[in-house]
């Protein structure tokens, strides 16, 4: 099975109690070392600069990055602070778009996940040309940049229901920045078969017109960064080898917590199969079905 990630490979530049640490990031990155940590074939679609000095490290770790990616723009750089439980973000370089002509690639699924409006809609069209499955994490379409480089979210007007796409995920800042609605509210307003929500240690899943709810553990972690990719890795390999959405969600989510709870830094929270699968059996177990 291959499952591509669509999105920039970024640098980012982690900062916490005056501590940085440097290190290659990116949905490209999470999703894509998760899904190769359960034996799935990976495709990264991405556009990185000639700056770029992480290729031999994702090769090692079983990711490849080919010369059809590089760009002749600087590599994407995000400075992320941490500023007690929320984190600032600041854009120091942006590369190339990715265009419809980067993903003409016949795949099992694809995970869209744009991270400063690298992508459009029309390549979320295009890519439903070439696959049966799209998940789409919209903080890309959301992010804006003031002129200090720091980034915030921002209403964006989408109409995804006009577009293929079978799951889609999001936090509750992106919820109503797409639909102007916040919570449960927002999954009803984004019109697609299967809805993901994100606060904090509770996830919520409005899949065929029922809403599930997991209560997962809470993690007070340094670096939170790529959860929601690890997430977004761990439903589409679970969903694309069983089709139970339900399952998908809580191995999603027990993937994300399971990398929090590392309290590693980087790619390095990539979690280790074994305990994913452990701790989504006893989430499967408190799964409840909501009524609204």
């Amino acid at each position: 099975m291959k499952i591509a990630v669509v999105s920039h490979t970024p640098i980012d530049h982690l900062q916490n109690n005056g501590i940085e640490t440097v290190t290659v990031g990116g949905p490209t990155c999470y999703s894509g070392l998760t899904i190769r940590s359960f034996s799935h074939d990976v495709k990264i679609v991405t556009k990185v600069g000639k700056d770029f000095e992480y290729k031999d490290v994702l090769m090692k770790k079983g990711l490849s990055i080919s010369d059809s990616c590089v760009s002749d723009k600087p590599t994407t750089r995000f400075k992320i602070v941490k500023d007690g439980n929320k984190r600032k973000l600041f854009l120091l370089a942006r590369c190339a778009d990715i265009t419809s002509a980067d993903v003409n690639i016949d795949t099992d699924a694809y995970i869209v996940s744009p991270i400063i409006n690298e992508v459009n809609t029309d390549v979320i069209a295009e890519i439903s040309k070439h696959t049966s499955f799209v998940f789409v994490d919209p903080q890309g379409f959301v992010r804006k940049v003031r002129d200090d480089g720091s980034c915030y979210i921002d209403k964006t007007t989408i109409d995804f229901s006009q577009l293929k796409i079978d799951v889609i995920k999001i936090d509750r800042e992106e919820g109503h920045a797409l639909t102007g609605s916040h919570g449960i509210d927002a999954l009803y307003k984004l019109h697609v078969n299967t809805a993901i929500l994100t606060v904090n240690n509770r996830t919520l899943m409005l899949h065929n017109q029922r809403l599930y709810e997991i209560i997962s553990d809470f993690v007070d972690v340094n670096d939170s960064t790529g959860a929601g990719d690890i997430l977004a890795g761990a439903y589409t390999s679970a969903f694309m080898k069983n089709k139970d959405a339900q399952w998908a969600l809580c191995y999603g989510v027990a993937a994300a917590v399971t990398a929090l709870k590392t309290n590693r830094i980087g790619i390095e929270k990539i979690p280790d199969r074994k305990d994913v699968e452990e701790y989504a059996s006893k989430l499967h177990n408190t799964l409840r079905i909501l009524t609204v």
